[in-house]
């Protein structure tokens, strides 16, 4: 016949108190078992994955008590341009457990999934299959952990040749306008075709580049922050069809804008870049090597 105790507190006349070989400690509620002052509960290991397209999605201290990890792979498939939003825990929820939100299938154009903590602050945003990232909380802050990849990429091209003027700098996408440029890709968001720019989404650490093709003597692409000059093309003039590339790493602060300048360094108003229906000669890109 089972034992019955009914107790607030153990004590013992010694330092250990043991569960006999061959008994078991059952606990009845997953995490009513805690540690140290303010309790801090052990959870039991295991591993939950939830699976949710519900726009928004909002993960609930009940979710993950008990879990040691708890990961929602989300379907943002439907619609296009449209935000998803997932929604954290408070950080005293889940101080005992590692969250992962993924994008596990192809996202619908333009769409993102954006992570927020329980304040409603946007943590992370994911664009694109296998976006992802990982969280934890010290108890009163949430984490992200570094385990993490977010897809922010573009590229744009030249859809036909481009001339300037003579021994002139010039704004090459606005210059040509959508007219004659194509927008290949650009996961993130960042481009403008108002402006014909980049925008930075989010401060961290980027890569830029392209390739110019020349039509005549002229110079390569330069790169600009904020009308400031990052790297420059090829100072001296250039012959009739020579293909140069300019490119760079550099860390930015969200809102920061980058734009790519071409310059005829001829005094003929007949020189420039290509472009063609191939888009494969004058060309931009841009992607994110890490958010900070």
């Amino acid at each position: 016949m089972a034992a019955t105790l009914s107790l607030d507190t153990i004590t013992s006349s010694g330092s250990t108190i043991t569960v006999p070989t061959g008994k078991t400690l059952a606990i009845a509620d997953a995490g009513a078992l805690t540690l140290g002052t303010p309790p801090v509960a052990i959870t039991t290991g295991a591993h939950v994955t939830a699976t949710s397209s519900t726009n928004p999605t909002t993960i609930a201290s009940g979710d993950i008590t008990g879990k040691s990890s708890y990961a929602v792979v989300f379907d943002a498939s439907s619609g296009t341009s449209t935000e998803f939003v997932v929604n954290l825990p408070a950080p005293a929820d889940f101080a005992t457990t590692v969250i992962t939100v993924r994008s596990n299938v192809a996202m619908g154009s333009g769409n993102k999934i954006t992570i927020k903590d329980s304040g409603g602050t946007e943590v992370y945003t994911l664009y694109y299959l296998n976006d992802y990232c990982t969280f934890i909380s010290d108890g009163t802050n949430t984490i992200r952990t570094g385990d993490e990849y977010a897809t922010v990429k573009g590229h744009v091209a030249l859809t036909g040749d481009q001339h300037f003027p003579g021994n002139t700098y010039v704004d090459l996408w606005n210059q040509a306008t959508t007219t004659y440029y194509s927008v290949e890709e650009d996961y993130g968001s960042g481009w403008s075709t108002t402006t014909d720019d980049f925008t930075v989404p989010h401060t961290g650490l980027y890569g830029f580049g392209g390739n110019y093709s020349g039509t005549g003597y002229s110079s390569g692409l330069y790169i600009y922050k904020d009308g400031t000059v990052l790297t420059m093309g090829d100072s001296t003039t250039t012959p009739y069809g020579t293909g140069m590339t300019s490119n760079i790493e550099v860390f930015l602060t969200a809102g920061n804008v980058i734009t790519w300048y071409g310059v005829n360094t001829d005094t003929s108003s007949t020189q420039g870049c290509a472009g063609n229906a191939n888009k494969n000669e004058t060309q931009a890109m841009w992607w994110m090597i890490r958010r900070s």
